[in-house]
């Protein structure tokens, strides 16, 4: 723990764009504001860890602006940039907490499915990867179908396709958050545009 701190409250190296006087001035508010901050984070996500994260990608966004902005009050811009950072972080993992009960479930669903259910499973499957086929990139698609419709491993794909387990996961994980959001955004269309 007292490494993580300590490598946390180093300084953080500038893009190239940041000129001298800038760097100082960036330099100045961090050392004066990270170690706050992170308690202020802290208070609100209960996970050492994640809060010193979001100090770091905080600091990382005012970093990467094109001109530093004029902080008349930095903690409280400090404040609204974190809590950005942090509300989109809970969206994300809640997604990705979806995504992977909807791959759950429908493992669970294959494996329990009659063959005219498994049938209709692929060619649904199918229809969809044609209509969305523009939309989703090759890799994605692959590895989708492979595990979807083909029924290979994390494992057998990250093979074929030369990429790590993970990667597979993140590629299965793309699709389905993609198709999620293309039914809601379905499912959102008023019914005045069906008439």
């Amino acid at each position: 723990m007292r490494i993580v701190l300590n490598i946390i409250s180093l300084p953080l190296r500038p893009p190239p764009h940041v000129s001298a006087p800038h760097h100082q001035q960036f330099h100045d508010l961090y050392v004066a504001h990270q170690g706050w901050l992170r308690g202020w984070l802290y208070g609100r996500v209960r996970c050492g860890f994640t809060a010193s994260d979001l100090t770091q990608d905080t600091f990382v966004n005012l970093m990467e602006q094109p001109t530093p902005p004029v902080l008349r009050q930095p903690r409280a811009f400090l404040q609204v940039v974190a809590s950005r950072l942090m509300i989109n972080r809970f969206r994300r993992m809640t997604i990705e907490a979806e995504v992977l009960r909807t791959v759950g479930r429908l493992a669970e669903e294959n494996q329990a499915a009659s063959a005219e259910d498994v049938a209709s499973h692929r060619q649904l499957l199918g229809q969809v990867l044609a209509m969305l086929a523009h939309e989703v990139d090759v890799k994605s698609r692959t590895a989708f179908l492979m595990a979807r419709v083909d029924g290979l491993s994390y494992r057998e794909i990250a093979e074929h396709l030369q990429v790590s387990e993970t990667r597979v996961k993140q590629y299965l994980a793309k699709v389905l958050l993609h198709f999620h959001t293309r039914l809601a955004n379905a499912n959102a269309v008023p019914a005045s545009r069906h008439d």
